[in-house]
């Protein structure tokens, strides 16, 4: 009996072997080698930026920054109605709501910045020794504007001025004033605004509590009066939003006392002058009118009380959720400039032109290299063709046509006719 032989399987010398293209590296070599080749161009990039940054540092003005340091003091919790109440309950871990003090001193920085701080501190008069006198921060900041800041904002401002000539709507700046009422702001206003919101800064430390408002101009004396203006606009911003819900009860109040006060005064003149008429009633129907009489009078006395103890209770509430504002540190004229840094300016104009100078060489020998190939050099040619002037081309083509190519042309030239 004949068993059938398998097949070898072939052998594995017989397998063709496919070549493994070989991954393209660049070592630490070749980007030494791009440098040294292009050390001219990185040169040239760092010292025109470095020459660029000294212009800057040598032509920028002085700043001066005057800081003042403010405490903002919350509401007692004791002083509130039901403190005492809230305060047991949370001791056994429980939190009720509708308990707030108002502002925490957190929203402090913000109310600074808010436009109200912003626009009253625009609106005050100051010393500009650049004017050589005293007026608005707006009026300076219209004054000092520059033709080509003017020609902007009027280019920029233009559609918008159209749109609501054509409309006729109202200018959408406007603010509410302590009253309720709408104050429209105008342009100047508006941009005086934005140069201040630039000026001022503040800071808060959450463990001490305390807040730094510093600003910066190019002269000491005017950063340290807009400092103290700011101190005093925020104490003042405060005081208006803390005591907002307060004074509307107490006015409320105070218009109920003075009706109650006109009833007591009608029903006791009233009163008066039924006894005037009947000195002696005798009638059941003259009694039953004075004691009705006697009723109102005792009712609108009543009333009449109890309004005067709510008011004096509502007088007392306000004088307790007035803010305080503690100022540690008044702001003081600065000795000394705070900026600018020249030599950061310089320094990060060397970094910027060593990154721009070694970006453009890698770009240069990319451009190089692929300009060896001949369907990389179409494409370059290309790329030059839609964005360089025509002559340069004919220029850097006639520059790097291959000799070959001349001397073919050369030889196929017709004879001289001589």
């Amino acid at each position: 009996m004949s068993h059938s032989r398998p097949p070898d399987p072939p052998s594995p010398l017989l397998e063709p072997v496919l070549p493994v293209p070989e991954e393209e590296e660049i070592s630490l070599l070749d980007i030494g080698v791009i440098l040294a080749q292009h050390r001219r161009l990185i040169g040239l990039v760092i010292a025109g930026f470095t020459a660029l940054g000294l212009v800057i540092a040598v032509l920028s003005s002085a700043e001066y920054t005057s800081s003042a340091q403010v405490v903002p003091e919350a509401a007692a919790e004791g002083s509130l109605p039901g403190a005492g109440a809230l305060a047991a309950l949370r001791g056994f871990g429980l939190s009720l709501g509708g308990m707030s003090t108002g502002l925490s001193p957190e929203a402090y920085p913000s109310i600074v910045q808010s436009r109200e701080v912003l626009l009253a501190v625009a609106r005050d008069t100051f010393f500009f020794a650049e004017l050589g006198r005293e007026t608005t921060f707006v009026d300076y900041v219209r004054e000092t504007k520059s033709w080509l800041g003017r020609a902007m904002s009027f280019v920029l401002g233009l559609p918008g001025k159209l749109v609501r000539a054509i409309q006729g709507g109202a200018p959408a700046l406007m603010i509410r004033d302590e009253a309720g009422g709408i104050q429209f702001l105008t342009e100047e206003e508006d941009a005086a605004l934005k140069v201040l919101a630039g000026l001022v800064s503040t800071s808060h430390d959450l463990e001490t509590g305390l807040m730094t408002i510093s600003v910066t101009t190019e002269d000491p004396l005017l950063s340290a009066e807009l400092a103290r203006t700011f101190v005093q606009q925020l104490s003042k911003r405060v005081h208006t939003v803390r005591t907002q819900k307060a004074r509307e009860n107490l006015a409320f109040i105070e218009q109920q006392f003075a009706e109650a006060e006109q009833q007591l005064r009608a029903a006791e003149e009233a009163l008066a002058q039924f006894d005037d008429r009947n000195t002696n009633p005798q009638t059941a129907r003259l009694r039953t009118e004075r004691d009705r009489l006697q009723r109102q009078v005792t009712f609108a006395s009543q009333l009449y009380g109890d309004l005067q103890a709510q008011r004096t209770q509502a007088q007392i509430e306000l004088q307790r959720s007035e803010p305080v504002v503690t100022v540690l540190q008044q702001p003081a004229v600065p000795l000394e400039p705070s900026g600018p840094n020249r030599k950061l300016i310089v320094l990060l104009a060397l970094i910027l032109g060593t990154m721009l100078g070694v970006a453009m060489a890698f770009v240069s020998a990319a451009i190089e290299r692929q300009s060896a190939d001949e369907a990389e050099q179409r494409k370059l040619e290309e790329i030059k063709a839609a964005f360089l002037p025509k002559r340069w081309r004919n220029g850097q083509g006639r520059a790097a046509r291959p000799a070959p190519e001349a001397e073919t042309e050369a030889s196929t030239a017709p004879p001289d006719s001589r």
